[in-house]
This record gives C-alpha cells, sequence and structure tokens, in this order.
C-alpha cells in the first residue's frame, strides 16, 4: 500500500465539548451580534464565520491518525468517568497568529481540568507522538478576524455540559465540516 493510500485511510480527529441545540443558537447570536458591531467593523471586513455547524471547545486536536488508532482511542476513552458541569462563556479575544476571534471562560471548572487530563492521558497512551500543548478553552467564532487585541467582555453563555466529542474534520470544496463519530456521556 503506498503513503497516498494509507493517507487516505488516515482521520483527522479531535476530542471536543459539543453544543446541545441551545447554546448553539446563543452562540450563533453572539457571531451575529459580534459581526455586526459597528466598533468592530473595520475588523470583521476580511473575518471568515465559523459555521454553526462547527462551533465547539477543543479538548485535544489530535491530527491525522490511522483507523485502528480511532478504534483504540475510542476504547480507552468508553472508560473515562467524569462529571457533567456548567461553562460560563463570558470572555472574548483574538489569537493574533491564526487570526481567530474566540470566545472563551474567566475561569475554568475543576471538572474541565479533569475532564481534559483524563483525555489527554487516553490520547498519549494510544497516539503516538502526540505532543500536548497548554490547554486555552475557547470557541472559535471567526477566522482571518484583523484585530489582535483582545476585547472587553460578552453577553454570557450558560453552557451545561452533559458529553464530549470525538469529531472528524473533513475538507470538501466549499470548506471543513466537523462530523461527530461519537459522544460520551457525563455523569451528573
Amino acid at each position: 500500500m503506498d503513503s497516498e493510500t494509507t493517507l487516505a485511510k488516515n482521520k483527522r480527529i479531535f476530542l471536543a465539548l459539543w453544543p446541545d441545540e441551545n447554546t448553539r443558537q446563543q452562540l450563533v447570536e453572539a457571531q451575529k451580534k459580534i459581526k455586526s458591531d459597528p466598533k468592530l467593523r473595520a475588523a470583521m471586513q476580511s473575518a471568515r464565520l465559523v459555521q454553526p455547524d462547527n462551533l465547539h471547545m477543543t479538548l485535544h486536536f489530535i491530527g491525522s491518525v490511522p483507523e485502528e488508532v480511532v478504534q483504540s482511542l475510542q476504547t480507552c476513552l468508553d472508560a473515562v468517568h467524569s462529571q457533567s458541569f456548567s461553562l460560563s462563556v463570558k470572555t472574548a479575544g483574538c489569537f493574533p497568529k491564526p487570526r481567530v476571534f474566540w470566545l472563551g471562560l474567566k475561569s475554568i471548572p475543576p471538572e474541565l481540568n479533569e475532564l481534559e487530563q483524563i483525555a489527554a492521558s487516553c490520547v498519549e497512551q494510544c497516539v503516538e507522538g502526540y505532543r500536548r500543548i497548554p490547554y486555552r478553552p475557547h470557541i472559535s467564532l471567526f477566522r482571518k478576524v484583523k484585530i489582535l487585541q483582545d476585547l472587553a467582555d460578552v453577553t454570557e453563555i450558560r453552557w451545561q455540559v452533559d458529553s464530549f466529542a470525538l469529531v472528524e474534520s473533513k475538507t470538501y470544496a466549499e470548506g471543513v465540516q466537523y462530523h461527530v463519530l461519537r459522544k460520551w456521556s457525563l455523569t451528573e
């Protein structure tokens, strides 16, 4: 089998908190409000909207891996037991290098820290050469934004997190689409 065939069988995956419909709708409303803010007009001219179906909070970006790794990761994640929790999304900012405008948290709940660490342990166990980076929970709303400084607080979005997901990223002519491969429930 040649390397192109091998790459074609790989999946580009990540672990994420996947919003319920109510939370997703609040995020879409925040996008609309930010996009139409007169103070941000210049910054948003070149901005590309993250499609509503793609809105999420990444736990771990894993990258392109063979199907066997996806299977072993799912098996490992089956053993994850973590508490459900509530997020208070109410800060905004911009990552300068990728020029990404995001919404985030003022403080990270201990349950999210615990879930991130447990999930990291599974990823490290299953994905050879995985390089863990410092966790900065955020929800990307726009890409290619011209603004580089952090912004003031935004209207709070309350998000009750009851599960996490393994998601595949696929690139099509019309753009990137995310597909949830599997979800795991968190306990109350």
